[in-house]
């Protein structure tokens, strides 16, 4: 068994959430003084001073990364400038509404995306084939900041079928679920078809169809299967898209999120919130592709056993 291919995943995942921590202090901390950015320009220089004495902002840098970490280690990602609650309420507080529209919007694309992939591979160059594939180039293709709005204009103001700015019910999600997993939805419909086709090119593949074997069977026992690795790391990389894309979608639609109140925070230059909700966000995505490394380790014995053909 081929442990040491799990260890050095695992060990780069946390690497990667501690790069991107770093990066993310400092940035925040060098683009402005968020005190100053808060609060009226005729603000008292004193209530100023004694502001950053509270928030600890007048530490040097080096000892704000050092209690950042100390806090981290404790399970404090520190305090709202703008409420005084901890960060990690407010981020927890907007999870179920994140998590219902991302998963929502996950199983949209797979549903679509999925079955699309495959039918335009099974009738190649006629035109379901044209017309899945022309769609799907229009899905990825439209921004979704442009698609929200397009959305809102004819489902909302023109034929007044669906609220523009609500998350209570069924209706309010179909225009946010259909923005963010458009895209990802074509993505994963032309990879599969050509992830298909290939398989559907191998000589395996043609001495069961030769030997008598339902197209179908052959399909789904035979070709689905060997097309699923690729694939998968597709579906991982469409996790963190749907992430970075409910950023923009939330604040379309004004769904109560982690993204909108991300971008709330980055507007008040709230610091203790935006670092806490990107470094969950970072996390997310992280853990995604390291459950699509630890995918190829069940599919993919070459891996499992350590064979030369092990993914890097």
């Amino acid at each position: 068994m081929n442990t040491g291919y799990l260890i050095q995943k695992v060990l780069r995942a946390l690497v990667t959430l501690a790069l991107v921590v770093t990066f993310i202090f400092i940035v925040l901390r060098v683009t402005g003084d968020p005190v100053s950015a808060m609060l009226p320009d005729d603000t008292d220089p004193a209530i100023i001073e004694q502001m950053r004495e509270d928030w600890g902002l007048n530490q040097p840098l080096w000892k704000q990364y050092v209690d950042y970490w100390a806090g981290i280690a404790r399970g404090d990602l520190g305090t709202s400038f703008l409420d005084g609650r901890p960060a990690t309420a407010k981020i927890l507080e907007r999870i179920p509404k994140t998590l219902q529209l991302t998963i929502t919007s996950f199983a949209f694309m797979l549903l679509v995306g999925a079955p699309a992939g495959i039918i335009a591979a099974l009738s190649r160059n006629r035109w379901p084939d044209r017309t899945i594939m022309t769609i799907s180039v229009s899905g990825f293709s439209l921004p979704n900041f442009f698609l929200g709005i397009l959305l809102i204009l004819v489902f909302s103001v023109w034929l007044r079928l669906l609220p523009s700015a609500s998350s209570g019910d069924l209706k309010s999600m179909i225009m946010p679920v259909f923005t963010l997993g458009t895209a990802g939805a074509g993505v994963i419909a032309r990879f599969v078809r050509s992830s298909l086709l290939e398989v559907l090119g191998k000589q395996y593949v043609r001495a069961a169809i030769a030997r008598g074997m339902p197209l179908h069977q052959v399909v789904l026992r035979v070709a689905l299967p060997n097309a699923a690795i690729p694939t998968i790391t597709i579906v991982g990389f469409m996790i963190g898209t749907l992430i970075a894309g409910s950023i923009v979608t939330e604040t379309i639609f004004s769904w109560p999120g982690v993204g909108r109140l991300l971008i709330t925070s980055v507007t008040a230059r709230d610091l203790a919130v935006v670092q806490a909700g990107v470094m969950m966000i970072a996390a997310t995505m992280i853990v995604a592709n390291l459950l699509v490394d630890l995918a190829y380790f069940v599919i993919d014995p070459r891996i499992r056993f350590g064979s030369s053909g092990e993914r890097q």
